[in-house]
């Protein structure tokens, strides 16, 4: 077995992907434009100068997407017992309660809008028993930190914390970590931006952390998801595709058309031209011969001076505009933005494109929508393993801590993501009195059907009123 990085070599691993990968997509996501400068290719949109440039969010709207579509509506999570075959009622409500104490939801849509950018996401573990009365969850983005594998298993995740940056003497201070399963080794380094530098045990032991922890679970208390594979630019089984692959010129190229349609509409501002006398003089040259300077109201944009003063010049005042390209600038831009929608695996229809302002019904827009819920599917696929074994980590470890009702040996968190739902309120009542008249289902499967979200004594609530209102029993 070969051996792990030591912490130098994993730094200059991860500052290699970087550079390789991860810059060029963090740079479109953000949209700061120092970074987009720095990432562009030789001659594209960002790499030339001018002062005036305009970036379109579209990264950005991409990866909330598709945060939205992985979890808009929450997953399901239940504690079950392989042994058995059947699920741990007894500890259930203890999951319940770290998934809504540690904002589990929040994390998770922090984690996918950020796996969705970058290609893959982490996830990790703290605890401090006097400090918290559960385990905390972090996230952790893909271009800061590094996951290790044998043979399709992982091994361990090395993260890389910033802690300090001095800006005055350019020294950064950072926390090391190395997850493994039943092991966690931290340090801190003293560096500067590119290079780790030297190990700080002083700073280690004034944060509280030991050099070597041994975890009370034997599991690994971190997870590394991938957002879909195949990268087609990276080679190798430990790294995501990122929803932007591919698209860095596209998405250049969308922010040239913008910013030419801004352009366009600055220089067709109306404007009158006129002979500079016909402007304010500047108050201190109002007793001086010869040449004069003008003020220019910042209030009065229209008005612009020209020395075309003279013997046998008509002195008049010309209006000026040109026009704007505007259904030409329009037409390629969101063709352009069509394209990158598409080639990310969505499609256009979920960010608001091709729907002609037309009503449609619910399989209508599924079929509209087909390519979204495709790609969404198969992030599900990725998405699912990691986050069991993660919670299911993070419970054992609850449980081993504060002995709370958490999982045993056989026990494990099972995670059931839903499909996005398109709305169809018309087709859903008729599938609902088709079930009515056939008798085929009661009415507490009818109102849960009708509000999938709700809780088992908000659905029960529902029933009873139905019922009484219809003169009808309880069953």
């Amino acid at each position: 077995m070969l051996e792990l990085y030591a912490p130098e070599e994993a730094w200059e691993e991860l500052q290699s992907r970087r550079r390789l990968y991860y810059d060029s997509y963090t740079a479109v996501f953000s949209g700061e434009h120092r970074e987009l400068a720095r990432t562009a290719a030789p001659g594209s949109f960002w790499s030339r100068g001018g002062k005036v440039k305009l970036h379109v969010p579209a990264a950005a709207d991409i990866a909330a997407t598709a945060a939205s579509l992985l979890f808009g509506e929450e997953p399901r999570f239940s504690v079950y017992d392989r042994a058995e075959g059947r699920t741990q009622e007894e500890s259930q409500a203890r999951l319940d309660a770290v998934v809504g104490g540690c904002g589990l939801m929040q994390k998770l849509h922090e984690a996918a809008e950020a796996c969705a950018a970058a290609g893959d996401v982490f996830l990790k573990t703290r605890y401090d028993r006097e400090r918290l009365d559960m385990p905390e969850i972090q996230v952790v983005r893909g271009e800061d930190a590094l996951p290790e594998y044998r043979m399709g298993q992982l091994m361990c995740i090395h993260f890389f914390t910033l802690l300090r940056a001095d800006s005055r003497t350019g020294r950064a201070w950072r926390v090391y970590e190395r997850y493994e399963p039943g092991r966690i080794i931290a340090a801190v380094y003293c560096g500067d931006g590119q290079r780790l530098g030297a190990s700080d045990p002083e700073t280690l032991a004034a944060l509280g952390l030991e050099s070597e922890c041994v975890t009370p679970v034997k599991r690994l208390l971190a997870a590394h998801v991938v957002n879909m594979k195949p990268s087609r630019v990276w080679k190798g089984e430990d790294k995501g595709r990122s929803d932007f692959e591919g698209m860095r010129d596209l998405m250049d190229s969308l922010d040239e058309i913008y910013t030419s349609w801004l352009r366009d509409i600055r220089l067709a501002k109306s404007r009158l031209i006129v002979p500079a006398e016909f402007l304010r003089r500047n108050a201190g040259d109002l007793f001086r011969e010869g040449a004069y300077t003008y003020d220019f109201d910042e209030d009065v944009e229209t008005l612009v001076a020209l020395d075309i003063g003279g013997d046998g010049v008509e002195q008049k005042i010309t209006p000026s505009q040109f026009s704007i390209r505007a259904a030409e600038h329009a037409a390629t831009y969101e063709a352009t933005l069509r394209a990158i929608v598409s080639m990310a695996g969505y499609s256009p229809q979920t960010f608001g494109l091709d729907i002609e302002g037309s009503a449609q019904s619910g399989t209508a827009r599924r079929m509209m929508e087909k390519k979204s819920l495709a790609t969404n599917a198969k992030k599900q696929h990725y998405w699912k393993a990691p986050l069991e074994a993660f919670l299911t980590a993070v419970m054992q470890l609850d449980k081993a801590l504060y002995g709370n009702a958490g999982l045993d040996e056989h026990d494990c968190v099972r995670v059931e993501l839903h499909e996005p739902e398109v709305a169809d309120p018309a087709g859903t009542a008729g599938a609902m009195q088709l079930l009515r008249q056939a008798q085929a289902a009661s009415t507490g499967t009818l109102v849960r059907m009708l509000h999938p979200d709700w809780q088992q004594a908000q659905v029960t609530e529902e029933t009873e009123r139905i019922l009484a209102e219809n003169g009808e029993k309880k069953a």
